[in-house]
């Protein structure tokens, strides 16, 4: 981590930062979701309950949370992500494991938009932790949804989270800071804080959220946000709503089974975090012109 906060950037740059930054030191990323466990569960089971030795395709892979323990079940997986940097850590975990395991992983550095896979080549397609939020237009939503379905076979499933959006924390004040949390550094040591503000541009459905590093104060001193921050790390997040994944799902000619809300299929609502859909590539698959 090595920026630090210097003014204002343009809309371009705060996407290509927040696109990429967050991902640029996989120990701490590791650290930081080490106890997100429940959609690991639900991706598990979704295999599971479609049997085993299926063929996966993980989109935003990231460092294995989820492409490892599918690995573990049996499955055989191809972790796609854009990050050499998450890859190569991905690879240096699955180094440790048992040789069966291991040979059952294949990551792959690519573009989820433009897969480099076959058609028909996949019996499930995952796109797990808000990886669809990283694509900020409509069409380039459409694309990735299009490719899923490519390289499915036919009655293969397509399975996702995002976020919902939360009306009322976009408008939060975006100079206060928020999730004030005290931690040891997993790689350096260093007693730090993590906090976060954000903004959200109605026009773009986009939130640029801040997440602030600074050094953690003597205590019992509380902790007061330093006039200037040891390192700002940008995360840029499309917000979706729901009935733009339903138009998406149908645009790339799938079904929609279900799109539930926080891993356990209730209906969506205030105080739901996640969106999570599934759908299936049916015989005669045919894309949907709804431009």
């Amino acid at each position: 981590m090595t920026r630090r906060g210097r003014g204002p950037l343009d809309p371009e740059a705060l996407l290509r930062l927040g696109t990429s930054e967050h991902y640029e030191d996989p120990e701490l990323y590791d650290f930081e979701y080490r106890d997100h466990r429940h959609d690991v569960a639900w991706y598990r089971g979704l295999a599971r309950d479609r049997g085993p030795r299926q063929r996966i395709v993980e989109l935003g892979a990231g460092t294995g949370r989820i492409s490892l323990p599918l690995c573990h079940d049996g499955h055989s997986v191809v972790a796609v992500d854009r990050m050499p940097t998450m890859l190569d850590h991905l690879r240096r975990k699955a180094g440790g494991l048992a040789g069966d395991v291991a040979a059952r992983l294949e990551p792959v550095l690519g573009d989820i938009m433009a897969l480099p896979l076959p058609d028909a080549s996949a019996d499930l397609v995952f796109a797990p932790f808000n990886v669809l939020m990283h694509l900020y237009s409509w069409a380039d939503l459409l694309r990735c949804f299009r490719e899923a379905a490519r390289v499915l076979v036919p009655g293969g499933r397509f399975a996702f989270d995002v976020l919902l959006p939360d009306l009322e924390w976009l408008t939060w004040d975006p100079d206060e800071r928020h999730s004030v949390t005290h931690f040891t550094h997993p790689r350096t040591g260093a007693a730090m804080v993590y906090s976060t503000n954000h903004t959200y541009d109605p026009h773009t459905q986009v939130c640029h959220v801040r997440i602030f590093y600074d050094e953690a104060p003597r205590r019992p001193r509380a902790f007061k946000p330093p006039p200037e921050p040891l390192q700002v790390v940008h995360l840029a997040h499309r917000q979706i709503f729901p009935e733009e994944l339903r138009h998406l799902v149908a645009a790339a000619g799938l079904a929609l089974d279900s799109l539930g809300g926080n891993f356990r299929g209730t209906r969506l609502a205030t105080g739901i975090d996640s969106q999570c859909g599934l759908c299936t590539k049916p015989d005669g698959h045919v894309l949907k012109d709804m431009s």
